[in-house]
């Protein structure tokens, strides 16, 4: 099985107009579309799943099984506009039991929590540990019952052993310290997840290639001089589990592998782990 494309779209600004749908299309393109294209006859995207948190609420749509080639995930990414929307999307070849197959396009959630991992099974031993460390009443919470729902649970697990999963939000040092202790819980191969709260994104990135994508900057504006100074209001991660684009979208920059977190207030602002430094 191969693994998922992840997308995080941060909105600092989630009550004004969307995000132009043409640039994300057009960005969608030359890096989901364009990998498909190359990947030979009968490789498509297969499914995709797309989460959001709006307030206490969690947001969920999945589409496991695709099989209308002409059908695109733009409409579905837009549809909440929320300050952290994540999505999974996977690429496969015509198979009637994909969804089944290829459980990890399904999203996971708990509470105002969602969270998706770009790999797919884990190796048994670190499957083994992983569930071991997870309390039980966050093992009743699996509704999925894939290998990155098991990592995301472990992720809350740490949030809650530091004692910040029942705060209302927790601080992005807290998910960065859980995090870690996930990350060295899963061994040394690849691993990619991304969470969030609706209020912190958090991202492990380790193997594949993670871009940041700014969308091109809006028409000045003609009011108010302090409402043009406001930071960037829009950025788009987006994680590839193969090697970088020959030719990489417009205002994109590769990521470091590492552990960080995003405040959606200041979506082009990273926060790096401090015990990775």
């Amino acid at each position: 099985m191969a693994p998922s494309y992840l997308v995080a779209l941060l909105d600092a600004r989630p009550s004004g107009p969307p995000l132009d749908p043409a640039w994300l299309g057009s960005t969608f393109a030359q890096t989901l579309f364009d990998r498909i294209a190359a990947a030979g006859d009968g490789v498509r995207l297969r499914g995709w799943s797309v989460g959001a948190v709006v307030g206490n609420e969690t947001f969920m749509q999945a589409r496991p099984i695709v099989r209308d080639a002409s059908v695109e995930p733009v409409e579905d990414v837009l549809r909440n506009q929320a300050p952290c929307v994540l999505a999974s999307f996977h690429v496969g070849t015509a198979d009637g039991f994909f969804a089944e197959t290829h459980p990890s396009v399904r999203m996971a959630r708990f509470r105002r929590w969602i969270g998706a991992r770009a790999e797919t099974e884990l190796e048994p031993e670190a499957r083994r540990r992983i569930r071991d460390e997870i309390p039980d009443f966050l093992a009743r919470s699996q509704t999925v019952s894939n290998d990155g729902e098991l990592v995301f649970l472990r992720f809350l697990a740490a949030l809650h052993a530091d004692g910040a999963l029942g705060n209302p939000f927790a601080s992005p040092e807290a998910i960065r310290r859980a995090l870690r202790t996930t990350e060295a819980m899963v061994g040394s191969v690849p691993v990619n997840l991304m969470v969030s709260d609706g209020r912190t994104l958090g991202v492990i990135h380790r193997g594949g290639t993670l871009l940041s994508i700014a969308p091109p900057a809006a028409a000045p504006r003609t009011t108010r001089g302090d409402e043009d100074a406001r930071p960037p209001r829009f950025n788009l991660l987006w994680f590839d589990p193969g090697a970088p684009p020959e030719s990489p979208p417009a205002g994109a920059e590769r990521l470091p592998e590492g552990i960080f977190t995003i405040e959606c207030q200041r979506p082009r602002t990273l926060a790096r782990d401090d015990a990775a430094r």
